[in-house]
């Protein structure tokens, strides 16, 4: 597994910079690490580098613009992905080392085009896509034994006090093995916490309440999976590759919508950090078609549970505090 990678905030990440001008850039530590931050902050747990890009990356631009902390947590080292030359695993010469060391630094350049605060890489083994969960090994994220990492999840969220964790849903939006035990480790994870009672309050001189974080499940609606399609069929033709329908919801299941109109081209350069992922540079060129002009990244919450009404435009709707 390896020791997990912490990074640190970039001074100034938040300013607008080019991704590629960064590839092997090291990242600045801040001045004062033993500064207690006690912004309102969001946690984001994703399986591998570039699902940060491509699920919720407008999400994290806009609320670390807001001047939210922003956390990623990634749980496997990415490599199982395709290569330099774009072999993908079970080709002889793939090296799956070799793939994740790439992809860590694909990930640092979609942090500094998210202005995300901190990354912490778990660096577990990719499981990849296979037919039949036999067909993993065993030393990979997905077959490992969960109760060290769900601990290792419960003392990072001790460590951050997120006020908002946001994860994929129980299927994994996308069946991915990875992505199903990254749901369940840290739905897990946040029952602990919750159980134990939340955090202190961010102002340990108030009586405020003890908190408890927010739980979201990230979500694609049918009609906005509909939408992109028809912009790229409508640009390419009929034969192109777009998100498949089958991992879309409901309309109406759909409880939280964040405008992240400003925030869309962060997204794509985030994107295009990790364009040499066939997957990624299929969604990049679907998500370059104009007519994004009001796009949004859907939620659905899950704790505390969601009663129905109409549906929120914020992650921190209803949360006390200074924003």
């Amino acid at each position: 597994m390896g020791t997990p990678v912490v990074s640190h905030p970039i001074p100034g990440a938040q300013r607008p910079i080019d991704p590629y001008t960064l590839f092997a850039a090291p990242l600045e530590g801040p001045e004062e690490l033993n500064t207690p931050d006690n912004r309102p902050t969001l946690m984001v747990v994703h399986a591998h580098p570039d699902d940060e890009a491509s699920q919720t990356g407008g999400t994290l631009a806009r609320y670390a613009a807001e001047g939210i902390r922003t956390v990623l947590v990634t749980c496997t080292d990415g490599g199982q992905g395709d290569d330099i030359h774009g072999r993908e695993p079970g080709h002889r010469d793939h090296r799956a080392k070799e793939v994740a060391a790439r992809r860590s630094r694909e990930l640092a350049m979609s942090r500094t085009a998210l202005g995300i605060d901190e990354v912490v890489q778990l660096g577990h083994p990719d499981s990849g896509m296979h037919g039949s969960v036999h067909d993993i090994d065993p030393r990979a994220f997905s077959r490992l034994e969960g109760e060290p990492i769900v601990r290792r999840l419960e003392a990072l969220m001790n460590e951050y006090r997120p006020d908002v964790i946001v994860t994929y849903p129980p299927n994994g939006l996308s069946r991915h093995p990875d992505h199903i035990r990254t749901h369940e480790l840290t739905v897990a994870a946040a029952g602990r916490v919750r159980e134990a009672g939340g955090f202190p309050p961010r102002d340990s001189g108030t009586a405020s309440h003890r908190r408890i974080p927010k739980l979201y499940y990230i979500a694609l609606s049918h009609s906005r999976l509909k939408a992109v399609r028809a912009r790229a069929e409508a640009a390419f033709g009929t034969g192109v590759w777009t998100p498949p329908l089958e991992i879309g919801v409901a309309d109406d299941t759909v409880t939280t919508t964040v405008d992240v109109s400003g925030f869309w081209d962060q997204k794509l350069r985030a994107l295009a950090a990790h364009a040499g992922q066939a997957d990624a540079a299929a969604l990049l060129r679907v998500l370059s078609v104009s007519g994004h002009e009001n796009p949004v990244e859907e939620y659905i919450r899950v704790d505390p549970p969601w009663k129905g009404g109409e549906r929120e435009g914020d992650l921190f709707e209803g949360i006390a505090g200074d924003r």
